[in-house]
């Protein structure tokens, strides 16, 4: 037999053996997602959200849980190829909704044919909105006056000013990866992986990232994006920003609700969509605003979580005034929080939301 005829074969034989584990390997993922109670349910709906067509997902054990919107990252980032992760046990103690935000995931894939006209009039005023609607809509929904509220990342800002415009609609709110200065939390990350570059004697990553100065930029553009990326990708090399790795490629690839005709929904971000928000962004500061909160304020925060640093939330918090307030390290935890320890956190999370 001829040696390329060999290769062929064997290339063909090792894309069986993956295909082969893919398909057990999501099953065994959707086995996991199953309710075993008669109670349980899933939904997944478009709901007609601030003039567009927005996709949520609700699961629950019982529909009497508190309700907990979660407010996934980015902006741009869904949270549905991993959510299931560490949300399965979430959902005996809490009605757990996820959303495609306005521009990312199904949401941007249905409307698809605007998006060009959407992502000129975006800004965290308008997600405000949104959220506004989603949380009247769910209120009604499962008959409660007020549902909890988690912001990841992006989400915390996004979940942090909806609360301080809408107290009334919300039981409490948790931070993960919480920021409170955008800007801040560049300098921070900058000159965190600069020293493990130093400290590791890696010549080459310093001046990477020396030629980077100044950073970060005032404004938001394709070139602070692009320097933003050689920053995340050496805070990933050294531990300090959440990773992409072969096993969180699998995981995504093989969540159990995302099939493999929508991978370019999920997978094919286009950050330019985001462009107007991440500008916005830039300029976000809480330091500048008072800190008074109507609601009860939590914070769960990585230990190793350097992409939006946790000591600047620390210190933001404990600044805080609130009705009741929290703030939860948990150990040996980066960006990706729930994902690093579900455990730790799901525990931490009763503690706050259920005592």
């Amino acid at each position: 037999m001829k040696l390329s005829t060999k290769c062929l074969l064997t290339t063909f034989g090792a894309a069986a053996a993956v295909g082969t584990a893919y398909a057990v390997q999501r099953k065994v993922n959707q086995r996991n997602q199953r309710f075993d109670q008669d109670t349980g349910f899933e939904l997944k709906e478009y709901r007609m959200i601030n003039g567009i067509q927005q996709y949520l997902v609700h699961r629950t054990e019982n529909d009497e849980n508190p309700v907990l919107l979660v407010l996934h990252g980015g902006p741009g980032e869904s949270a549905m190829p991993t959510r299931y992760l560490y949300q399965r046990e979430w959902e005996k103690y809490f009605t757990v909704v996820n959303w495609d935000q306005r521009l990312c995931g199904k949401t941007l894939q249905i409307n698809a044919d605007q998006k060009e006209e959407l992502a000129s009039s975006l800004t965290l005023d308008q997600l405000i909105e949104d959220t506004r609607e989603i949380c009247d809509v769910l209120r009604a929904q499962y008959h409660q006056d007020k549902i909890f509220i988690l912001g990841h990342s992006w989400g915390s800002v996004l979940g942090t000013m909806f609360v301080r415009k809408y107290p009334d609609r919300v039981k409490a709110y948790v931070g993960v990866g919480q920021v409170v200065s955008m800007r801040r939390n560049e300098e921070t990350g900058y000159q965190k992986v600069l020293q493990k570059a130093r400290i590791a004697g890696a010549d080459h990553d310093v001046q990477r990232l020396l030629a980077l100065t100044p950073y970060p930029q005032t404004q938001f553009d394709q070139e602070m994006m692009d320097k933003m990326m050689v920053v995340r990708r050496l805070q990933r090399k050294y531990h300090l920003a959440a990773p992409i790795s072969l096993k969180a490629l699998w995981q995504m690839l093989a969540a159990p609700d995302v099939n493999p005709g929508e991978f370019s929904v999920y997978f094919n971000l286009d950050f330019k969509l985001q462009l107007s928000l991440l500008q916005e962004l830039m300029g976000f500061d809480l330091e500048a605003l008072d800190r008074h909160y109507e609601v009860p304020m939590y914070y769960l925060l990585g230990d190793q979580d350097w992409q939006t640093p946790y000591p600047i939330a620390q210190e933001y918090f404990a600044g805080i005034e609130a009705p009741r307030k929290q703030l939860i390290l948990i150990p040996n935890a980066g960006h990706n929080t729930m994902i690093d320890q579900p455990e730790f956190f799901l525990n931490a999370l009763r503690a706050v939301l259920l005592a």
